[in-house]
């Protein structure tokens, strides 16, 4: 009787962690995401899962045959720019830039623009993209860091 109870504790108690760990993961914040209409850059906004301050990282990813320099990259909160950064920063297929780095999270209740203005060999160009939420189902604690 005795075994038959630690075999159905055992499920029961896994069962119930996940529950509680998936309830902890939707209550935090969520990571926001974006893509260009033309596929070029994607964007995400995400938590830096081992900082015990809680920084968040702004990355964006260039996705075409020419290599490019990006040149200016802005977040945009309802239509007021929250952070800009300028420069010259040569990317290539595949690679990420991170344009920004911080504390501050974003909030669902506003929209969010990423504006990135890049130069090639035809020329200067700018693309928009909007960020969406993307609620998190699995988040480690930050007590387990």
């Amino acid at each position: 009787m005795i075994i038959n109870k630690k075999i159905l504790f055992i499920p029961i108690l896994f069962i119930g962690s996940l529950i509680i760990w998936i309830f902890y993961s939707v209550k935090q914040p969520p990571n926001w995401i974006g893509q260009s209409d033309n596929g070029k850059w994607k964007t995400n906004f995400t938590s830096q899962w081992n900082s015990p301050k809680g920084y968040w990282d702004g990355e964006i990813y260039y996705n075409d045959e020419k290599d490019t320099k990006v040149q200016k990259v802005s977040l945009i909160r309802n239509g007021t720019v929250i952070h800009d950064w300028d420069g010259n920063e040569p990317i290539t297929k595949g690679e990420s830039f991170e344009y920004l780095t911080t504390t501050e999270t974003l909030n669902k209740e506003e929209e969010y623009v990423l504006e990135i203005g890049w130069k090639d060999t035809n020329g200067i160009h700018k693309e928009v993209v909007t960020l969406s939420p993307k609620q998190r189902y699995f988040v480690l604690p930050s007590f387990f860091m």
